[in-house]
């Protein structure tokens, strides 16, 4: 016993060392490499955050694979803060007058902000209950038919509120802030939409658990009936976010059961995905322009043409690198907030009360999302996230990219061990899932939604619970 103690322990050290030994040398290229050769700099210090997180990534969940929460906001930040630089930074170094911001010069000290800030993180996630991860879920026959007592229903209020917004002609400002001003009800229904993740991820947990072969074909026909009806409603409104959250929800549910990763499927979804990713931003893009409001055929045809004519004319690959990756944020703010503001020291905080209010009874509820706008108009990209790492810095300066990181990480090992206690708990697997693929887009979000999002998710499993306990009580009474 004291052996293999011994043998996680330095394999726990070996990940901490790796780290800071990859944070120093991060540092050192930013102080030594001149901004103006901005390809070598950004790249070399982009390797060395990518390799960090990754080893230490590899080294945490080699030997047991768990989607918790660490490894989610990780694989978020590689994908939306750092591997996109390993091109862009070519890219507008062939193109400087494209980047008319000249976000490339903060590619290289947005990725050393990046590495300290997950360092932060990793630190406050694993100070408390440090290596413990989710038990082996079991999904009996009682589970299957629990299911069907509380999330059939949802699924029905989800569908009569999505043909509110059919008839309200506010289709394809699903999930938007806008239409939120029209009707604060709206709210409730765009929120509702989302929830059809719940019961995805449900189906696909009930399917990927079951072991007789008849029966997983039956479970996995209606999960993937469910599955397509969702990629149906969104594929339509060209919702990149929402679509690629549907996809990732079965393979959460795989990894989650199985505990291995899917690699052919994951293959092929990427591989067609990045593509139709593409076409549907052109799509969208269109169809607002087209003033498309309904969903017909004889609109969305010709909306598809014209995004496709416009998709020619473009560099695919480095529209969909540019749109992954929102560390331009981070590094203009990184680089020009210090000489034109004074620093909030907590004010973009403040809202956090207001999470437990609902909309529809606090009509002047302020809007949660935080964009770049707010501070700097830069015409067309005045829409793009703030992201946690740069409200911590314009808060806090370096200072806030250490402590709030820190924070966040103790408050989603909280979140994560409260659902690993559960996790025998049918309702808490499920909005595990659920929650598991919205922790994905937290790193760009402000920390009022982080919190908002994690209370969201543990009073839905509370709610469940309950529902699914009172109406067995009333079964049995009778």
């Amino acid at each position: 016993m004291s052996r293999r103690k011994g043998g996680i322990f330095h394999h726990t050290v070996n990940r901490w060392i790796f780290l800071f030994f990859g944070l120093m040398i991060s540092f050192l290229l930013l102080m030594l490499v001149p901004a103006e050769n901005f390809v070598l700099r950004s790249v070399s210090i982009t390797i060395i955050a990518v390799l960090s997180i990754c080893y230490y990534l590899h080294n945490r969940y080699s030997r047991k694979l768990s989607i918790q929460s660490d490894l989610l906001v990780s694989i978020s930040t590689l994908v939306q803060f750092l591997i996109p630089v390993f091109y862009l930074s070519y890219y507008y170094e062939l193109n400087p007058d494209l980047d008319i911001q000249s976000y490339r010069y903060g590619y290289a000290i947005t990725s050393f902000a990046v590495l300290l800030g997950q360092i932060s993180f990793f630190c406050g996630y694993e100070s408390v209950k440090k290596s413990i991860v989710f038990p082996r879920i079991i999904i009996t026959e009682s589970s299957v038919s629990n299911f069907f007592i509380v999330l059939f229903p949802l699924l029905i209020l989800i569908w009569i509120g999505r043909f509110v917004l059919l008839s309200t002609g506010t289709y394809y400002f699903i999930n938007r802030t806008d239409y939120q001003f029209s009707s604060p009800y709206y709210s409730v229904v765009a929120q509702l939409d989302g929830y059809g993740l719940i019961i995805v991820g449900g189906l696909f947990l009930i399917a990927f658990t079951e072991k007789n072969r008849r029966n997983f074909f039956f479970n996995f026909t209606i999960a993937f009936t469910v599955f397509l009806l969702e990629i149906l409603w969104y594929g339509f409104a060209g919702l990149r976010e929402p679509l690629a959250k549907t996809i990732i929800a079965p393979i959460f549910a795989y990894i989650f059961i199985k505990r291995e990763i899917p690699k052919k499927t994951l293959a092929v979804i990427v591989l067609v995905g990045l593509p139709l990713f593409a076409i549907l931003g052109e799509y969208r893009y269109t169809a607002s322009t087209f003033g498309v409001s309904e969903i017909s055929p004889l609109k969305t045809i010709p909306v598809l043409i014209e995004a496709n004519k416009r998709l020619d004319s473009q560099d695919v690959i480095a529209n969909l690198a540019d749109r992954f990756y929102d560390g331009k944020s981070l590094g203009y703010l990184l680089t020009h907030y210090p000489h034109d503001y004074d620093y909030e020291f907590g004010a973009t905080y403040i809202n956090i009360p207001f999470i437990l209010i609902p909309r529809f009874i606090y009509t002047d509820k302020p809007i949660f999302t935080m964009g770049l706008g707010k501070w700097y108009d830069l015409m067309e990209y005045s829409s793009m996230p703030t992201t946690f790492w740069g409200e911590s810095f314009i808060n806090f300066s370096w200072v806030g990219i250490i402590i709030i990181p820190y924070i966040a990480g103790l408050l989603l090992k909280g979140y994560d061990f409260l659902f690993i206690k559960r996790s025998s708990k049918t309702y808490w697997a499920y909005l595990y899932v659920f929650g598991a693929v919205n922790v994905m887009r937290l790193p760009v979000e402000p920390a009022v939604i982080w919190i908002s999002f994690f209370l969201k998710v543990i009073v839905l499993a509370f709610i469940f619970t309950w529902i699914h306990s009172a109406f067995t009580k009333v079964v049995i009474s009778r």
